[in-house]
């Protein structure tokens, strides 16, 4: 059975990545993680995500994301957690012995993405698995 991680942040992109979800076959394993991104250097807390990107739109994310995944006929575990959403992805990967990673590229400026980087590019580097990036 093949493990497969779809991280899902509420982008336009990380919607498309979840139409590969149609391409799944039933022996796939599929765990959704959404992660409320915690402030720098902050208590793993509700109070300290965040603006925006806290457990409430979280959990709305997750509902969307039940949706287009019942409606693509697919199965999955749904995981929400505080953080980085970088290491969050990676360390449920890694804990949970995900195979594949598929995450959504956000089209950040370039000012944007030289201060905060990009979760995509952190997950490629770092992944032990094989990643799937869509644009």
């Amino acid at each position: 059975m093949t493990k497969i991680l779809f991280a899902y942040d509420g982008s336009d992109e990380s919607r498309r990545a979840l139409r590969y979800a149609s391409r799944l076959r039933e022996r796939d394993n599929v765990i959704v993680l959404t992660v409320a991104t915690k402030l720098i250097e902050a208590p793993s807390t509700t109070q300290y995500v965040e603006p925006g990107h806290g457990p409430d739109s979280v959990q709305k994310g997750l509902e969307d994301v039940r949706e287009i995944m019942s409606d693509a006929g697919v199965d999955a575990e749904y995981i929400s957690k505080i953080g980085n959403p970088a290491a969050e992805i990676l360390n449920t990967a890694e804990t949970r012995g995900i195979e594949h990673i598929v995450v959504g590229r956000r089209g950040l400026h370039t000012v944007e993405r030289f201060l905060m980087g990009s979760v995509a590019d952190r997950v490629v580097q770092h992944a032990t698995c094989d990643v799937l990036v869509v644009k």
